[in-house]
Parts: structure tokens; sequence; C-alpha cells
């Protein structure tokens, strides 16, 4: 793949393809989605997230790994869906989630303008699509630049306070939350979660920049 432009979407769950599925608010930290072979007129949606979620029947829970669960449902294929405008543009989505009511998308757009198609076809359905975040690479990630993280090197809790962390937004920019008010919903204080925050990330840059 040549070069590209990365973009960041914002979308209300009301265009999404978990309206009725989760209720806005829910985080949803992971989607994936599949076409079966033998119907193409259906679509079948993965996601993770809380374990207690309360979900309508039809959706089973594939899997449960304490705090968090994943879950599945099938639905008919809608052609105004944000995944399916993607899929008609051959723009492959790198992530997907929601927060706070909105359904967050990241996709690799091949060139300018299938960029502006994208988006021009999401503004089509949803007046109220926000543009996060552009990014444009001009080069190709070669082999030699793909690093792999062994998350196994973090300790549960520090993995547990990075979740806690990335969820609440202490990452963006700006934050969504602040050192003390993500210590304070995991039960600890300021700085035994900035220890457990700093020791994650040098083991994490130390894999990707060794």
């Amino acid at each position: 793949m040549g070069s590209g432009i990365r973009a960041e979407v914002s979308l209300p769950t009301t265009v999404s393809p978990f309206d009725g599925v989760v209720d806005g608010a829910t985080p949803i930290i992971e989607v994936a989605r599949c076409t079966p072979a033998d119907n193409r007129e259906r679509v079948v949606v993965e996601f993770i997230a809380d374990a207690d979620l309360s979900v309508p029947e039809g959706v089973e829970v594939v899997f449960d790994y304490g705090g968090r669960a994943a879950y599945r449902f099938d639905a008919a294929v809608d052609p105004d869906s944000p995944f399916a405008v993607l899929d008609r543009h051959g723009t492959p989505v790198s992530e997907a989630t929601i927060r706070d009511g909105r359904l967050r998308i990241t996709f690799h757009a091949s060139d300018l303008p299938t960029l502006r198609s994208v988006l021009e076809a999401f503004r089509d359905g949803c007046p109220d699509m926000e543009v996060l975040r552009l990014l444009q690479s001009t080069t190709t990630p070669t082999e030699s630049d793909l690093v792999t993280v062994d998350r196994s090197e973090l300790t549960e809790r520090q993995r547990e306070v990075l979740t806690a962390a990335y969820e609440a937004g202490y990452f963006d920019h700006p934050k969504g939350a602040n050192a003390g008010e993500v210590a304070a919903s995991l039960g600890i204080g300021r700085s035994t979660f900035t220890e457990h925050v700093a020791a994650a990330q040098r083991k994490l840059f130390g894999s990707l920049l060794d």
C-alpha cells in the first residue's frame, strides 16, 4: 500500500449497528465485523465491553475474561451504516470504539479523493459527523518497522490501570480525566496510579524503541 491518509471520525451511535444493542454511554473498546459467505445480506458483529453488560435477546456472550466480555450478534446489512460506507469505498477500519455516546471510527483512505468521498457520504447520512484527526503518511511500513509487543510483560495491575486510564480519556488531548480522577475510580492514591503508569510506559516504550 502506498501513501495514504489515516482518519478518525465521530458519529452519533444512532447511525451505528449498535443502536438498540447497547446504550450509547456504554464504552466499547473493540469491534470486528464479517459478512457470511452464504448470506451477503447479513453481517456478524463482535465487540468487547464490560462483562456485566445488559444486552437484548439475540446478542450472545462469546467468552468472558474477568471484567470484560466478547459479545456477538448478527443483523441485516444496512447500506447507510458507516461501516457499509467504508466497505463500498474499500477503506479498511483499523479501530472502532464507542465513548460518551459517540461512535469513533479510525480508517485508512488510499488517497485524498477517496477520503473526501467517504466524508461526504458520512455527512449525507449524518450531518452531526465530526472529523477528529487526519494523518497523512508518505511511506509504506516495511517488515523491519513491525514490532511485537508482549503484553505479558505488564503486571495484571499495570494493565488494569492502563485500561482504566485509556477508557477515561487520560491519554487524550485534551484529557478526558486527570490522574486524581482515574486513581479515585480505581480506589488507589494518585502517586500509586502515576507509578503504575510510568512503569508500564517504560516497559512498552522499551519494546517499541529497542
